[in-house]
């Protein structure tokens, strides 16, 4: 007797919902130009998405957790043979999860709403040369990113065979996860890419049986009692490989002196502006980005590292090519073990590249900035603006007033010329100063998993960074050579890790976790790096 084709399936679970992106999303796409800024993913009839590869992979990562046991998810996701010679199909099946502006559908269910290539964002970054103090040279580039309060249709499948109840509680899991934001899609998740958020409305979860005449049924009527809450889902046990473990920072601060970090692009009225992003279809607000945040950081670490050890940063000699500089600033990046585990390698040859165990979320300003008066100072309206190289116009007094209702106010500066004592030729120029603005809190993440043998290593740089932090060692963001970026620490809390309890940094730095990390960390030090 010849066997069945296909596989045996006596349930399906099929979940239709909403990811809403809580932090800019970036799934790279072809690029033709290098000189562009890095794409983002288009499906074949030109529409922004993120590809089902993608979302299988991140929800495989998480179910996954501590990967200790790569082959725990194997029979609900499935594998293939070392050999080549056996394998599995995934009883998971993902759909690609077009981008979206709305949650609304046409009448076949397909999003109706597909997001405008207008309304991406573009987020430069740029390497500092720990010698120079200045750009490094081939570190710069810029990607293109979905903002805020987008939204990416979730269309999941799970087929099951015997172990219905458990793949039920699975899924109940990760829809829990990713309604908490434990789930993170597409590039650049460490510097604060990819958080989203499932919806609790409109979500629709609908089990189908097909092992008994009652289920068919059930489906051919289209029955209600089919459909399910994520709650019902998690009754059994899921039986998930261990979770990550986590330490979480949360830094309250304010602006001594204005903070932002600089925009890519010139304004109307303004030569520089802040960084702004948008937090709805109608309003934007100020951001450090978590690139940014994580860079001030990793510079402050690798400063207490190379002062404890004596090291000086590689450099090249001056008017060597720029692939020779470039060549150095990578080697400053990845000398430092403990750095190199905390923030990330960079290069190819580094034994352990891959992306560091720490996190810095996108920090963004309390002020709300309506789209028309941000509109009207970038000059990316229906305004004229001047011929190159005239200076910007007169700022319309309206526009000046609204705008320091908000905070901000245009600061002129200009060059003095040495000789005349007067000002320099095509010297002056204007910065969009956020003077009274509010920030939220600076938020950081550790994930302890990912540090492994180097645990107690890692939380001590980490904690010698937040001291010189909450010290006033430390600027942020743009200009900070110019009188920019000071800032007030109010108050760092961590949880996790040592710490199951929230606790300040004073006390952690008082408590008795202290002792085993001091001993990790002078340890560490007598160890030579080349």
């Amino acid at each position: 007797m010849s066997a069945p084709l296909g596989r045996q399936v006596t349930s399906r679970i099929r979940v239709r919902g909403w990811l809403r992106t809580e932090s800019p999303l970036h799934v790279g796409g072809l690029q033709h130009d290098p000189s562009e800024p890095l794409p983002i993913a288009v499906d074949g009839k030109g529409r922004l998405y993120v590809p089902g590869t993608t979302v299988a992979g991140v929800l495989r990562a998480w179910c996954l957790g501590t990967g200790e046991i790569p082959s725990a998810m194997d029979e609900l996701w499935g594998y293939e043979s070392d050999d080549g010679e056996g394998g599995q199909a995934s009883r998971v099946i993902v759909a690609d999860a077009l981008v979206t502006s709305t949650t609304a559908t046409d009448e076949h269910g397909v999003p109706a709403k597909p997001l405008e290539f207008d309304v991406l964002e573009f987020r430069p970054s740029v390497g500092i040369d720990r010698v120079t103090g200045a750009a490094a040279p081939e570190f710069l580039y810029g990607r293109q990113v979905v903002p805020i309060g987008c939204y990416l249709r979730l269309e999941l499948d799970i087929e099951s065979r015997e172990d219905a109840d458990r793949d039920e509680a699975r899924l109940g899991a990760l829809l829990a996860a990713l309604s908490g934001r434990q789930v993170r899609v597409g590039a650049s998740t460490s510097k604060g890419f990819g958080s989203v958020r499932l919806l609790d409305d409109p979500l629709d979860v609908v089990v189908d049986r097909f092992d008994s005449p009652e289920g068919l049924l059930a489906v051919l009527r289209n029955d209600p009692s089919r459909r399910r809450t994520v709650a019902s889902l998690r009754e059994a046990s899921p039986d998930l490989p261990p979770r990550r473990k986590t330490l979480d920072v949360r830094i309250e601060w304010a602006p001594n002196a204005p903070v932002m970090v600089r925009s890519g692009a010139d304004g109307l009225f303004v030569d520089t502006l802040p960084l702004a992003t948008r937090i709805d279809g109608r309003h934007l607000t100020l951001v450090l980005p978590g690139s940014s945040i994580k860079g001030v950081l990793r510079s402050q670490a690798e400063l207490i590292e190379r002062t404890a050890r004596s090291l000086p940063a590689p450099s090249a000699q001056t008017g060597e090519p720029a692939a020779r500089h470039g060549a150095a600033f990578r080697a400053q990046l990845d000398q430092l073990p403990a750095v190199r585990a905390l923030f990330g390698a960079a290069r190819d040859d580094v034994g352990t590249r891959g992306v560091g165990a720490l996190r810095a979320e996108e920090c963004l300003a309390s002020v709300t900035i309506p789209q028309e008066l941000w509109t009207s100072v970038t000059g990316f309206g229906d305004e004229v603006r001047p011929p190159d190289g005239d200076q910007p116009p007169h700022m319309p007094e309206p526009i000046r007033d609204r705008l320091a209702d908000l905070g901000l106010e245009r600061a002129d500066h200009v060059a003095l010329d040495r000789w005349t004592g007067g000002a320099a030729d095509g010297r002056l120029f204007s910065v969009l100063e956020p003077h009274g603005v509010r920030w939220e809190p600076i938020r950081l993440s550790v994930d302890l998993t990912r540090l492994d043998t180097v645990h107690d290593v890692g939380i001590a740089l980490l904690l010698l960074v937040l001291r010189d932090l909450a010290d006033g060692r430390i600027t942020i963001g743009a200009a900070t050579n110019r009188g920019f970026g000071d800032v007030d620490i109010l108050d760092i809390t961590l949880s996790g890790g040592p710490w199951p309890e929230p606790v300040s940094l004073a006390n952690a730095l008082a408590g008795p976790a202290i002792s085993s990390l001091s001993d990790a960390w002078t340890a560490y030090l007598a160890q030579e790096v080349s």
